[in-house]
């Protein structure tokens, strides 16, 4: 990564703390460049204007979320499994994912008049996503019955509340990932070895 990148990375880092904390209309392109230490004129260097950081911080955050469609309809249990397993290790090693996590979800909330968030948005939903694979998981009796909406968002909403709190106060402990499972899960169908193996391993990373 070179000088250009690093810094257009570091500004991105410091926008994002600031639309996090001062939501889209709060946040204003003199005050990402004060907290960046760098000059307005700098800063347009990079962006055009407070949108382009916005939608940049945006697309980011899209790609992060996005899932591998056709390998979680293969396996539903076991990725969705190793999907919360990622997130909260990602939670415990790099705040910026926590901090991406908040953002996103500020961001379903905040009218911006930009067709390009919009179909991003709509692209990257959560629940559009999972509810394919939540229904695989049912049809094979791996995923408890019930609505598969009402299941993903149980399961996600769940995580969200962590992501913001991880966030708030870093030091906040993680749930384990079978304690989340447990709300979707078949428990007749679920390996009880596999459960145990990854509450050590989550264990071990929260003890660091």
């Amino acid at each position: 990564m070179d000088k250009g990148d690093e810094r257009k990375k570091q500004l991105l880092q410091v926008a994002l703390d600031v639309f996090i904390e001062k939501g889209y209309y709060g946040t204003s392109t003199r005050e990402i460049a004060r907290r960046a230490g760098v000059s307005s004129g700098l800063l347009f260097h990079y962006f055009s204007n407070k949108d382009s950081i916005y939608l940049e911080l945006v697309r980011i955050g899209v790609e992060e979320m996005k899932i591998n469609t056709e390998i979680a309809m293969e396996a539903p249990r076991e990725y969705l499994f190793e999907t919360v397993k990622n997130i909260f290790e990602q939670l415990e090693r790099n705040p910026s994912f926590g901090k991406m996590f908040v953002f996103m979800d500020n961001v379903q909330y905040t009218t911006v008049d930009d067709q390009e968030i919009e179909l991003l948005l709509k692209s990257t939903d959560i629940c559009r996503q999972w509810i394919p694979v939540i229904l695989e998981g049912q049809r094979r009796g791996e995923f408890r019955g019930g609505n598969p909406h009402a299941l993903c968002v149980a399961v996600f909403g769940a995580i969200q509340g962590i992501a913001q709190e991880k966030v708030r106060i870093p030091s906040t402990p993680l749930p384990k990932t079978d304690w989340l499972m447990d709300m979707i899960v078949n428990s007749a169908k679920w390996d009880n070895a596999l459960i145990l193996q990854e509450s050590k391993s989550i264990e071990n990373i929260t003890e660091r």
